[in-house]
């Protein structure tokens, strides 16, 4: 596996421990905004101070063991990458319905099912491989992305106390241009701390600039020093009425989980190819644990954090290190309620912008993604509809909000949940008479390389191949077409044996072209000939042919079965 450019400390890498602590402290700064999610929700179920409290802290506290859980990859489980969880507020429906209808203690129950559901589909995904497609993952990746900088531009431009329009642009502005300008034109470790260095730029700005409500100091002021969480303080049951909205929670989380271990992998080899489903499956599986030990604890359902692995890929570091010390922090902050809040008061202009510059490497990763692959109609249609849908998940909700039932409610979570299920489905449908093999027969005089590039192309386009190796078969099949005509190859017995019929196959690593015909293998050689029997002996013309083929194909075999002639050029995609 060959490391990007830009990242300087790969997955295995050992970076100095001052850098690894204050990385652990950028991303630390970065996940901070989803700290409001917690109290957010402990708002909206009616909690009072102690239960907000072991809630945010239980919320932590699942969170560092799940980011050092997802980075060790220990018995079958965790994907080795840095790969931080996080809560989100798209799972707040599901659990605001089973609270409705069973109580509060029911809502934490709902948590395990989630936990249990996400490793269900966790060995789905990869029983399923021929559905989740490379194209589909890049979708999933590029919808993280779209997601990350729509919710900062809504950030930015939400009204809040005591802060001008003026205000909140200049913040946005000083904080993302520092981060620009610190990740383009700085080298060493000043590139590793540009999101960190943002931020603070940004805070400091906002102090001076008085922007941040008197309020919001009261409430950190008078926050407590020391809080020791409770398991189960809050309570937890298993309801019926939960297993349905938790298994479509689970499902999204598992979908939200594929996209960012997709974009870690990514992220990590400069030579991807294509998702490594057995990494994602142990990726999923560790969130799903992570889910079912957090419904003790009293946390909020948490997923793979695609903005947080894009931060770690933006400054260079993506260290399985990294997630010790960010799970020390968390650790921490869990048992420190006063910190806690100091990041809450950090202005949303501030953390807007922060999401915008995540957002352009995330989203810009999944484009390439599902560019590297060729694309035919179904395809089209597949990430096309996906990609709209999942855009246009706002608009779509507010249509469905008032008159959907509850159910489809808790199945469209959010933009990348029906975006990436709706391509999936797609994807589905589509293998129908999406054929793994085709054949098509040309005349050795009237067919020209035009016509078998065609069929090629058609062909790669059909399964997803990547453009270089279409373009590879397409050479090698055209050259192994001319030696079996211009030589003498074909044995025509009657006016249908003259017929050259080239077959495809294709699976998840390779595509092979077959030649099928009447008459002579032709020979194959590993070594070329040299140059005095080219000119003495008349097979040698032949050799060099074979061996030119040989060389153009990852490999190349020839087989006879007593009525035809064929010949296999394998491309390793």
């Amino acid at each position: 596996m060959r490391l990007p450019e830009n990242i300087k400390y790969g997955t295995g890498d050992k970076p100095p421990l001052a850098v690894l602590l204050i990385l652990a402290l950028q991303q630390m700064s970065f996940l901070g905004v989803y700290l409001v999610i917690s109290p957010l929700f402990a708002r909206k179920l009616g909690l009072d101070h102690e239960q907000s409290l072991q809630l945010i802290s239980a919320t932590l506290i699942a969170s560092g063991f799940g980011v050092v859980l997802q980075s060790l990859r220990l018995f079958g489980i965790g994907s080795g990458y840095f790969c931080p969880l996080q809560a989100t507020s798209s799972t707040f429906s599901g659990l605001l319905l089973v609270k409705a209808n069973s109580g509060l203690s029911a809502v934490f129950g709902m948590v395990a099912i989630v936990g249990l559901a996400q490793m269900v589909f966790a060995l789905i995904f990869q029983r399923v491989r021929g559905v989740f497609t490379v194209q589909v993952a890049g979708l999933a990746v590029l919808l993280i992305g779209l997601g990350l900088g729509y919710y900062g531009i809504k950030l930015i431009f939400e009204v809040e106390v005591g802060i001008t329009l003026e205000q909140k642009g200049f913040l946005c502005l000083l904080t993302l241009g520092t981060m620009i300008t610190f990740n383009v034109w700085s080298s060493g470790h000043l590139r590793l701390f540009s999101a960190f260095l943002g931020l603070m730029i940004g805070f400091i700005a906002s102090c001076y600039m008085n922007v941040i409500p008197e309020v919001e100091w009261d409430v950190f002021y008078k926050a407590d020093l020391f809080y020791v969480p409770r398991p189960m303080n809050i309570g937890w049951s298993l309801d019926q009425s939960a297993i349905l909205p938790a298994i479509f929670t689970g499902l999204f989380l598992a979908l939200h989980g594929f996209g960012a271990l997709v974009a870690a992998q990514r992220f990590n080899n400069a030579d991807w190819k294509r998702p490594d489903l057995q990494l994602v499956k142990q990726g999923i599986l560790a969130e799903g644990i992570t889910n079912l030990i957090n419904s003790f604890l009293n946390g909020l359902p948490l997923t793979s954090s695609g903005g947080a692995v894009s931060l770690a890929a933006s400054t260079g570091c993506t260290s399985r290190y990294l997630a010790y010390w960010l799970a020390a922090i968390m650790f921490v902050l869990a048992f420190m309620p006063k910190a806690i809040v100091l990041w809450q008061i950090l202005p949303l202009s501030v953390m807007g912008a922060a999401l915008i510059f995540l957002a352009s490497f995330t989203a810009l990763s999944g484009l390439q993604v599902m560019a590297s692959r060729l694309l035919d109609s179904r395809k089209t249609l597949t990430l096309g509809i996906g990609l709209i849908l999942g855009v246009s998940y706002e608009p779509i909700m507010l249509l469905l909000n008032e008159n959907s039932p509850d159910v489809l409610n808790n199945f469209l979570l959010s933009g990348v949940s029906l975006g990436v299920v709706s391509a999936v489905i797609l994807s589905a449908v589509f293998q129908i008479k999406n054929h793994t093999r085709d054949q098509r027969s040309f005349d050795p005089v009237q067919s020209s390389m035009s016509d078998v590039v065609l069929f090629l192309e058609q062909q790669g386009a059909r399964w997803g191949a990547r453009p270089e190796i279409i373009g590879r078969a397409e050479y090698a099949a055209w050259q192994a077409f001319e030696v079996l005509t211009e030589y003498g190859l074909i044995d025509a017995q009657n006016d249908n044996d003259d017929k050259i019929h080239i077959k495809t196959l294709f699976n998840e690593f390779t595509f092979t072209v077959i030649l099928s015909y009447r008459g002579s293998l032709l020979t194959l050689a590993t070594e070329c000939p040299s140059h005095e029997k080219m000119l003495n002996d008349e097979q040698a013309v032949m050799q060099m042919a074979g061996y030119l083929l040989y060389r153009l194909a990852d490999k190349v075999r020839t087989r006879y079965d007593g009525n035809h002639c064929e010949l296999h050029l394998i491309f390793n995609d």
